[in-house]
């Protein structure tokens, strides 16, 4: 499975896609990350961790761009974890010659330094969850899948594009009013 297809299916809560990625690269990690760890029940933590993570990730969008394959995003989540059980435990790692390289540098720094949603962010998700399903769906369609006003109207079964369009205007106005209220 190609990595874009499989960050579409982990964007849109695809446990199987989640279980593939699991049995793809847990004996691999292990491997990886024996050499730093004796016990292997804290290895299966923090690949569950670094599971998550990469699952969590990808359902809000960090991983649309990803510069670097899904192995290596997750492999440098699970290193990020493991060296900072051993700074937090005080544990010394016996592989002192390990340097990150650049890319999972900024794969770290994107998953640990992220401030999370902001006020405004907050405020769009729970007036989202406010809207009908329809709006809710070609809003979802549209702006967090990407697809085109012709391919909504043939998913949601439309026969004129137009009425797409001004459907989505509608649902859009409508989020826009939500906030605005919300904020007066």
């Amino acid at each position: 499975m190609k990595d874009e297809q499989l960050i579409s299916q982990l964007k849109n809560r695809d446990r199987d896609a989640l279980k593939s990625v699991y049995d793809d690269y847990r004996s691999e990690f292990f491997k990886f990350a024996h050499r730093y760890q004796k016990t292997g029940v804290d290895l299966e933590d923090i690949f569950q961790d670094a599971l998550i993570a990469l699952y969590e990730n990808a359902q809000a969008g960090k991983l649309d761009h990803l510069k670097s394959s899904v192995k290596t995003y997750l492999f440098s989540i699970g290193k990020f974890m493991l060296f900072k059980r051993f700074r937090d435990t005080k544990e010394i790692i016996t592989d002192e010659a390990y340097i990150f390289d650049q890319k999972e540098k900024a794969v770290i720094e994107d998953v640990y330094h992220d401030p999370g949603p902001d006020e405004y962010q907050k405020r769009l998700v729970s007036n989202f969850k406010k809207l009908g399903e329809k709006c809710r769906e070609i809003l979802e369609l549209f702006y967090l899948k990407g697809l085109k006003i012709e391919e909504i109207m043939t998913v949601q079964g439309y026969e004129n594009k137009n009425v797409v369009k001004s459907q989505k205007s509608r649902c859009l106005k409508s989020l826009k009013d939500l906030i605005k209220r919300q904020d007066g």
